[in-house]
């Protein structure tokens, strides 16, 4: 290898390498400071995840509610990592059937059977006791998946620039809502939200994997919802395998995904883009719950 060879190989490691790093710390800080997320980047194999969904009763305050299993798990191996309130969910779960969930709670514990422990205690029990209605649902985190997802929206970004692709925004409207009957409802409840969704959604996702044709489907959409994160810089935040906790619900994936907003999110779901991919989204079983972040205010 030439000099001149070796010193271009050389400055473009060192760009790569920079731009991974300013592309990790770019989406520790939306993690962070944007969807309150406070997920460590490097966490034990032994580390169990719990997601908690919530209904309260009718007028309760949904933050006042959270406060007091807050307060339950004060001083316990639980770790908060995620809460937030819930908008609607538009994908509903054939196990789990029609929930219009109130809450939902990530919680981190040391280990599954320090979750167990904390789940049997009499603080939790009261505390969920408040509830009208809740779901545990288990998952082991993939650390190096979730941690490289943001590395590899960082390549298609790059291939995008390289190859001229069209930018997928400003989101053009679609003249119907063909996919997806009840976009206009949908967009409403989402821009109800907009003191607590200004800058985050997430939405929250349980998936139970369908048939081949089905999964190959799935790629598609996904292939296509990835190239507008590599562009917009929103994307997965959690992902990993679902875990059993209680009844007989069966998942294969928890999977946590951000978007930039309530405005964002309901410019997307009533955009062409999204009504030609929705199609394409195709599952055996799925629970989608939209949410906007409220950690910050327990």
């Amino acid at each position: 290898m030439s000099r001149i060879a070796f010193v271009s190989s050389l400055v473009f490691a060192l760009i790569a390498v920079s731009a991974m790093l300013w592309q990790h710390r770019r989406y520790a800080g939306v993690r962070r400071d944007i969807a309150q997320d406070r997920q460590p980047a490097f966490h034990s194999a032994d580390v169990f995840h719990v997601l908690l969904f919530l209904t309260t009763a009718p007028g309760a305050d949904v933050v006042e509610e959270l406060r007091t299993l807050w307060r339950a798990t004060d001083g316990s191996d639980a770790t908060w990592i995620y809460a937030g309130k819930g908008i609607l969910a538009p994908l509903r779960s054939a196990q789990i059937g029609q929930k219009d969930w109130s809450a939902v709670v990530l919680l981190q514990y040391p280990s599954r059977a320090a979750s167990d422990r904390r789940a049997e205690s009499e603080e939790m029990r009261r505390a969920l006791g408040r509830f009208g209605e809740v779901y545990a649902q288990g998952f082991q985190r993939w650390p190096f998946v979730s941690a490289a997802i943001p590395q590899v929206l960082l390549a298609m970004r790059a291939v995008q620039i390289v190859r001229g692709r069209p930018s997928h925004f400003p989101f053009e409207r679609a003249q119907s809502s063909r996919a997806l009957p009840e976009a206009e409802a949908y967009v409403r409840r989402l821009r109800a939200e907009t003191e607590l969704g200004s800058h985050a959604v997430v939405v929250v996702n349980l998936v139970k994997e369908g048939t081949a044709e089905q999964r190959a489907a799935d790629r598609r959409y996904a292939v296509s919802m990835f190239g507008a994160m590599a562009e917009g810089g929103y994307g997965p935040l959690h992902v990993g395998r679902a875990v059993r906790i209680e009844r007989d619900y069966d998942f294969d994936r928890v999977v946590l995904v951000f978007y930039p907003g309530v405005d964002f999110f309901a410019d997307m779901v009533q955009s062409e883009f999204f009504q030609d991919i929705y199609g394409d989204k195709q599952l055996g079983d799925t629970q989608a719950v939209i949410t906007v972040p409220i950690l910050d205010r327990l």
